[in-house]
C-alpha cells in the first residue's frame, strides 16, 4: 500500500476524484488552469485556421494593390547607335555605289491608362543625330527632334467600364469578402473553442462521477467483506460486488479516454504548432458554470436580427456585387468599339550646312568653262552655273536649332479621327454575359437556401436551450431523489433489511442521475454557444473585434 501511495505521489498514477488513473499519453504532471476567456484569447493569437485566413486577407489586399498598377505610368528610354552602309544603284545618291550614314538616337516615351472613362494617353520625345555621305543632303550632320502626344477616348465600349476598372472593383469587393470570411472563421474558432472547453469541463466532471462510482463500489465491497466475516451476509455476494466494481472501473477508464480526446481537440485550437509546451500539460478548465442564453422575446424578430448579423449573408452579398460588376462588364463588351483618336506632333531640324559644290553643277563645270571660253572669243557674257540653294537659315545649327524649331511650333501636325471595331457575332461576349446571368440566379437561390438554414439554426438552438433547461431541472431532482434512496438503501442493508443487489442498483441510479446532470449542463452550454452563433452575437458577446 505504501508503495502504491508513493507511485501516486510520483505521478505514475495521477488522481481523478479519488481514483488512481494510468498515465495519459504525452501528458505530464503540469496543470495549466484556463478560463474560457483565456482559451479564446489563446486561440485568436495562435489558431492555425485563423492565421491561414489572415494570409488570405493579406493576399486579397496585395492583389488589389497590384490591380491599381494598371494606371501606373510607363516610361521608356531607348538609346541607340547605328552605322548604315547601304548599296545604291543611283549615282545621284552615292557615286561610289555605297551610302554611309551614322545615326545616334535617343527615344523617350510615356504611356498611361487613365482611370476615369477608359482614356489612354501617350507621349514621347525623340532626338536623333545623323551624318550621311549623300551629296544631295543640305545638312550633315543634322539633328531631328520630335515631340508627340496622342489621346484615345472610348465612345461606346469601355467608356462606362473596362476590364481594368472592373478588375479593381472586383478586387475591392474581394478584400471586403476576405474580411467577412476572416470574421466567419474567427466566429467558427471561438465557437469550437467554447464547445471544446465546456466538453472538457464536462468530461472531467463525468470522470469525477465515475471515480465516485468506483469509490462507492469499493465501500460496498468493504461492507460486504465485513458482514461476511461477521456471518451476516452470504459469501456469494462478494463475487457480485467484485464484478460490479470491475465494471465501474471499466467505465472509469473509458471516461479518461474521453478527457484525452476532448483535451487534444482544445489543444489543437489553442496552439500554433505541435512543439508548443501546452501539449505536454493537463488543461484544467477553471470555470464550471451554466451559461445564460441571450434574451429572446419573439422568434420572428430573432430570425430577422440573425439575418442582418450573420457574416455568411454579408459574404454572399459581396459575391452578388462581384457578379454584378462582371455582368456590367460583359454587357459592355457586347457593344461595338468606337474610339475618338487625337494626336499632335511637333518636329524640329537643325544641322551643319554642307560646303562642297553642288553635285549637278560640278558635273557640268568643264562644259561651262568651254562655253565661257568660246563666248569670250565672240564678246558674249560668260554663263553662270545655276544654284540650287541650301538649307534655310532657320535649320542651320545643331541640337539647339532643332529644339528651337520644335518648341516654336514651326513644323506641327494635328490629327483627329475615329477607330471602329465591329464584331458581328461576338459569341465570346454574349456567352460571358449569359454566364453572369446564370450566376446571378444561382446566388439568389443560395441566398434563399442560406436564409432557410439560418432560421433552422435559430429554431434548433432555441429548442435545445429550452430542452436543456428542462433536462437540468429534471436531472437535479432525479439526483436528489436517487441520493436519498441510496442513503436509505445503505441503512436498510446495514440492518439486514435490504440486499447487496439493491444497494448496487441504487448506486448505479445515483451515478446515472449525476451523469445525466453533467450531460444536461453540457448540452445547455453547447446550445447557448450555438444560439449565439445562430443569431450572430458570438463576437459581440466576447468583446471581439476583427481588424
Amino acid at each position: 500500500m505504501l508503495i502504491f501511495i508513493f507511485l501516486i505521489c510520483l505521478g505514475v498514477f495521477p488522481m481523478y476524484g479519488q481514483e488512481p488513473a494510468p498515465q495519459r499519453v504525452g501528458v505530464g504532471l503540469v496543470e495549466h488552469k484556463l478560463t474560457i476567456k483565456e482559451a479564446i484569447e489563446m486561440a485568436l493569437v495562435n489558431n492555425l485556421d485563423i492565421e491561414i485566413e489572415r494570409t488570405n486577407r493579406s493576399s486579397a489586399q496585395t492583389a488589389l494593390r497590384g490591380t491599381r498598377g494598371f494606371y501606373d505610368p510607363n516610361f521608356r528610354w531607348v538609346p541607340g547607335l547605328e552605322l548604315r552602309n547601304m548599296p545604291t544603284a543611283s549615282v545621284l545618291i552615292a557615286p561610289s555605289g555605297k551610302l554611309t550614314e551614322h545615326l545616334h538616337t535617343e527615344q523617350l516615351s510615356y504611356r498611361q491608362l487613365l482611370p476615369w472613362a477608359g482614356q489612354q494617353l501617350a507621349g514621347g520625345f525623340d532626338n536623333s543625330r545623323q551624318s550621311t555621305t549623300n551629296p544631295f543632303s543640305s545638312l550633315s550632320p543634322f539633328v531631328t527632334s520630335r515631340l508627340f502626344f496622342s489621346f484615345s477616348q472610348p465612345l461606346v465600349r469601355n467608356r462606362v467600364i473596362d476590364p481594368q476598372r472592373a478588375e479593381i472593383r472586383i478586387r475591392q469587393k474581394q478584400v471586403s469578402l476576405s474580411e467577412t470570411e476572416l470574421e466567419t472563421k474567427v466566429i467558427g474558432v471561438v465557437v469550437r473553442v467554447q464547445q471544446a472547453y465546456w466538453s472538457l469541463a464536462a468530461a472531467r466532471k463525468d470522470t469525477d462521477v465515475r471515480a465516485d462510482f468506483v469509490k462507492w463500489g469499493r465501500e460496498q465491497l468493504a461492507r460486504n467483506q465485513r458482514m461476511i466475516a461477521a456471518g451476516t451476509l452470504a459469501p456469494v455476494e462478494l463475487s457480485a460486488s467484485e464484478a460490479e466494481l470491475q465494471r465501474r472501473l471499466d467505465m472509469y477508464y473509458s471516461s479518461l479516454d474521453t478527457i484525452t480526446e476532448v483535451e487534444n481537440i482544445l489543444k489543437a485550437l489553442l496552439t500554433p504548432n505541435r512543439e508548443a509546451s501546452l501539449w505536454s500539460e493537463q488543461i484544467i478548465p477553471v470555470e464550471d458554470k451554466t451559461l445564460s442564453p441571450p434574451e429572446v422575446v419573439d422568434l420572428r424578430e430573432t430570425v430577422t436580427s440573425a439575418l442582418k448579423a450573420r457574416p455568411e449573408l454579408r459574404a454572399l452579398s459581396s459575391q452578388e456585387q462581384i457578379n454584378q460588376i462582371q455582368k456590367q462588364q460583359a454587357a459592355d463588351q457586347v457593344k461595338p468599339q468606337l474610339n475618338l483618336v487625337l494626336s499632335y506632333v511637333a518636329n524640329g531640324l537643325g544641322g551643319t550646312a554642307q560646303t562642297g559644290p553642288n553635285p549637278i553643277s560640278a558635273s557640268n563645270a568643264a562644259l561651262y568653262d568651254r562655253v565661257n571660253q568660246l563666248s569670250g572669243y565672240v564678246g558674249l557674257d560668260p554663263l553662270t552655273a545655276p544654284s540650287y540653294g541650301g538649307a534655310p537659315p532657320t535649320m542651320v545649327g545643331g541640337l539647339g536649332t532643332s529644339l528651337e524649331n520644335l518648341f516654336l511650333g514651326r513644323y506641327q501636325s494635328f490629327q483627329a479621327g475615329l477607330a471602329l471595331d465591329l464584331n458581328i457575332r461576338n459569341n465570346a461576349a454574349q456567352a460571358n454575359l449569359a454566364q453572369t446571368v446564370i450566376a446571378e440566379r444561382k446566388l439568389k437561390l443560395q441566398q434563399a437556401q442560406l436564409e432557410q438554414l439560418i432560421e433552422i439554426e435559430v429554431r434548433n438552438a432555441l429548442q435545445a436551450v429550452q430542452t436543456a433547461r428542462q433536462r437540468i431541472a429534471a436531472t437535479e431532482a432525479s439526483a436528489r431523489a436517487a441520493k436519498e434512496k441510496l442513503d436509505s438503501e445503505i441503512r436498510l442493508f446495514q440492518t439486514g433489511e435490504s440486499t447487496n443487489f439493491m444497494v448496487l442498483t441504487r448506486q448505479s441510479e445515483y451515478a446515472d442521475s449525476r451523469h445525466r446532470a453533467v450531460v444536461a449542463n453540457l448540452d445547455l452550454n453547447r446550445a447557448v454557444v450555438r444560439l449565439q452563433q445562430a443569431v450572430g452575437s458570438t463576437l459581440q458577446g466576447h468583446g471581439i473585434t476583427v481588424r
